[in-house]
């Protein structure tokens, strides 16, 4: 993809952006119905999640490091805006769920263009940090691979000189004589086999040279027999395929490009790209010190003119020295901004009112606590069908302004390399150097003019004493807590955590490896007052908008409400620990198993439990975002436990699980993602109490099993199989989950390549005994699943919903059938 192609590109992404925003700014916010400002949402969610895909093409292919700054953050806008909106649907519908069948059908669109791809950037950012990462964790478990070997090999050994210590015992003369007589037998055999082994090959030699140039012939008439034997059956089976082709009896295979060509251009862009951002990083210092060099001296003497003047100017009007601006207010910007000297004064004065309201005693403020508390708060009647206002869209706003102001029709005729612009790069730095130029000049003129006021005014400024007294008060306040793993350093942290087994190595698996289609009908179930079950890859682009997005940076994470903990909750193979593993790769994150049964290996007591619960933390802290995975999470919660599950004491672990949850601070990228087989046997109230977002995943349906099948066999094992057999394949794993289907196609491929069939053909019938061997999910366990769902809140609120939709629609045809 060239260069130029790109600017074009993202020149009508940010028109159908500018469109976008001004629709949704100078549109209504309020509707009359749920249904409107539903529909009205998904609208824009589609519109948001297409420039999002744009944004992220043109972001992989670009170069210049000054333009993908203003796409970052871009697609962080972007990106927030889409979880937003994702949150608005959630309100509207009181469903977890979102179906844009009937959007896809007005728009001419298939499912699979308003598909949520996950962009790239956030991850290929860090490459160089993950890598290393992977890394240390590769060499950790390798070396404790060896030193486990080891120890085996000598324990081994001691158990064997142990063994033959203890085990001397007396043999009778019968039984000696019957071992000597049948290794002598066994030798004889050897010694005979040896000599007709030698008989037979000199009778080869024999004939091999009996065999003249003459007889040249009749090998040829071999050969060739056999290769017109192995090249008719070729044409047949060829033959055949193109047969059922024509009458649509085996599907056409994807044309997929090769994977070590698209490895080798994705390299080479990426080192280009790094190449240029080390070199703008670089030149950055450079710049920086020459503005320093070269106009400290000048913007100094400008700031203290200014300075000077608006403190003689409102001493000759108020007749006394102002208070100068903090350093909380950013010192002396107000100044430089277009205002009069009145505006800075009244601004000036609103900041001495606040230092004085500072000043009220404690018990004060508890009286004024008191009364309020007494007060009955007033009920406002909340607008249910209103829009929220968002946090993004001004960021969004201010880095389209910034592309028109410098790249819209700039020439770059001379920059054909696409490296950094020196002259952009000076007036984006130049504001930093007068931030730190202000600094100084700020403490400078403070000091000068306490100064002033003592020699002209005759008064004291108290402005020194303030720190002392903040000071002391943050000292206390460090005494009470204590960090436990404060003497600990983050590698071995880190280590020991590895070699715990509680830090996992990420499986290599991403978007395109969670194998689903789905679900069409939802539209229609709707209509007829059915509620709709999601299918594999609803589940899937709901993972992306709950747990992927809120954790992939930090501009997106703080301007979020805080999500401590994320449910997944469905029958085992549904594909929900292959998720968590997709959303480490994709972000970059830390994977950390937190499951009872893996923390009781090593960590066994309450102590043991908190030092744990820290030291993930500490490492939270300095390597975000972490995504903690607890299996068998309604073991924690259950009414009732085995005799296994009694000695994991589920207990003690749930209450360092309350007290972690609750450590979690905004700006700390830190998700729990609980995994739940059998979520039916928790107590509810308990689970609701953690678990602010709960994704339920079904049995796979119709289509979503036809796709396993036809993209495991044919597209990656290379088998041959009609449409008729996918279809009855579909139809005969009914009821089995997606990872006892890929465990099925496994051993079914095994069976094929150690019997060594000369056609790779499959069938549904080779399925049969190995699906067999199989327990299915059954209905009763799944309507177990669905009743506990719909005991959630947003399942209460769903049924409330389909009550009134229901009973309007009766009242409706009654009062038809009275007219």
């Amino acid at each position: 993809m060239s260069q130029k192609y790109v600017h074009t590109l993202w020149a009508n992404t940010q028109l159908q952006l500018s469109r976008l925003l001004t629709s949704e700014i100078q549109g209504s916010k309020s509707f009359d119905s749920k249904r409107n400002a539903n529909d009205y949402v998904r609208q824009i969610f589609i519109q948001y999640n297409d420039s999002m895909k744009k944004l992220d093409e043109i972001y992989q292919t670009l170069i210049h490091p000054q333009k993908r700054l203003i796409i970052r953050t871009l697609l962080d806008g972007i990106v927030g805006r889409l979880v937003e909106l994702k949150q608005e649907m959630i309100k509207f519908d009181c469903c977890e769920y979102t179906y844009f069948e009937d959007l896809a059908l007005d728009q001419n669109k298939t499912l699979d263009n308003l598909r949520i791809e996950i962009p790239s950037c956030f991850a290929e950012d860090r490459f160089k940090s993950i890598e290393q990462r992977n890394h240390k964790i590769r060499t950790i478990l390798s070396r404790l691979d060896e030193s486990k070997h080891v120890l085996s090999m000598k324990s081994s050994f001691d158990s064997f000189l142990t063994s033959k210590n203890d085990q001397i015992r007396i043999i009778p003369l019968a039984a000696v004589i019957h071992i000597l007589q049948a290794h002598e037998r066994a030798r004889q055999g050897r010694v005979h086999a040896y000599f007709m082994r030698q008989m037979k090959n000199e009778l080869k030699t024999k004939e091999m040279k009996s065999i003249s140039d003459n007889n040249l012939e009749d090998s040829c008439v071999i050969i060739q027999t056999i290769w017109r034997q192995q090249y008719a059956e070729k044409l047949f089976n060829r033959k055949k395929i193109e047969k059922a082709e024509l009458l649509n009896m085996i599907l056409p295979r994807r044309k997929l490009f090769a994977e070590s060509y698209i490895d080798d251009r994705d390299k080479k862009m990426r080192d280009l790209q790094l190449q240029h951002h080390q070199e703008f990083d670089g030149a950055s210092n450079y710049i920086k010190q020459k503005l320093h060099q070269y106009e400290e001296t000048e913007v100094k003497s400008r700031m203290k003119n200014v300075m000077f003047q608006w403190l003689l100017e409102s001493r000759q009007l108020y007749g006394q020295f102002p208070i100068y601006p903090s350093n909380e207010v950013n010192g002396s910007t107000i100044l430089f901004k277009e205002m009069t000297i009145a505006e800075v004064q009244e601004f000036v004065d609103k900041q001495a009112q606040a230092l004085k309201n500072k000043k009220i005693k404690r018990k004060e403020v508890k009286q004024i606590a008191k009364k309020a508390r007494k007060k009955k708060p007033i009920k406002q009647k909340a607008i249910m069908n209103e829009l929220e206002p968002s946090k993004f869209i001004p960021s969004i706003n201010n880095q389209m302004n910034i592309y028109k102001e410098l790249f819209y029709q700039r020439d770059e005729s001379h920059n054909k390399d696409q490296q950094y612009d020196t002259l952009l790069a000076m007036d984006h730095f130049r504001s930093e150097v007068e931030y730190e130029i202000r600094r100084d000049v700020d403490n400078i003129l403070r000091n000068e003019l306490i100064y002033l006021k003592l020699s002209i005014d005759n008064v004291k400024d108290k402005q020194i004493k303030k720190s002392k007294k903040k000071k002391k008060k943050r000292r206390r306040r460090n005494k009470k807590t204590k960090d436990i793993v404060a003497n600990r350093t983050n590698d071995s942290i880190f280590e020991e955590l590895v070699e715990a087994g509680i830090i996992l190595p990420t499986k290599p698996v991403h978007q395109r490896d969670f194998i689903g289609d789905y679900q069409y009908l939802s539209e229609s179930m709707r209509c007829n007052e059915k509620e709709p079950m999601p299918s594999l890859l609803d589940c899937q682009q709901l993972v992306i908008l709950q747990i992927i997005f809120p954790l992939c940076s930090e501009n997106i994470h703080l301007n979020l409400p805080i999500r401590k903990a994320v449910l997944l909750a469905g029958p085992r193979g549904s594909g929900k620990e292959l998720l968590v593993h997709i959303a480490c790769n994709q972000l970059g994150g830390l994977l950390v198993d937190l499951s009872p049964a893996n923390v009781a290996k090593s960590f066994n007591s309450a102590s043991g439990l908190k030092v744990l619960f820290a030291m993930v933390k500490q490492l939270a802290l300095m390597m975000p975002p972490v995504l903690c995975m607890i299996r068998d999470m309604e073991v924690i919660f259950s009414k009732k436990l085995t005799t296994q599950e009694k000695a994991i004491e589920p207990s003690r672990y749930k209450r360092a699980v309350r007290k972690f949850i609750k450590s979690i601070k905004p700006g700390q990228r830190i998700m729990l993602v609980g995994l739940s087989s059998q979520p039916y046997r928790a107590r509810i109230k308990q689970f609701l109490q953690i678990y602010q977002h709960i994704i339920l995943f079904p049995r796979p349906n119709y289509g979503s099993r036809r796709k396993i099948f036809y993209e495991t066999l044919i597209e990656k094992c290379n088998m041959n199989i009609n449409d008729v057999e996918l279809s009855r394949l579909a139809s005969l794993s009914d009821g089995y989950t997606a990872g006892q289907i890929l465990e099925a196609i496994d051993k079914v491929i095994k069976i094929k390549q150690e019997t060594k069939y000369s056609n790779m053909t499959c069938t549904a019938d080779d399925f049969i005994t190995v699906l067999g061997t199989k327990v299915p999910v059954f209905v009763d366990e799944e309507n177990k699943i669905k009743n506990w769902y719909a005991k959630t809140a947003n399942g209460i609120k769903r049924l409330h919903e389909l009550v009134q939709t229901s009973s309007s629609t009766s009242k409706k045809t009654s009062l038809k059938q009275t007219r």
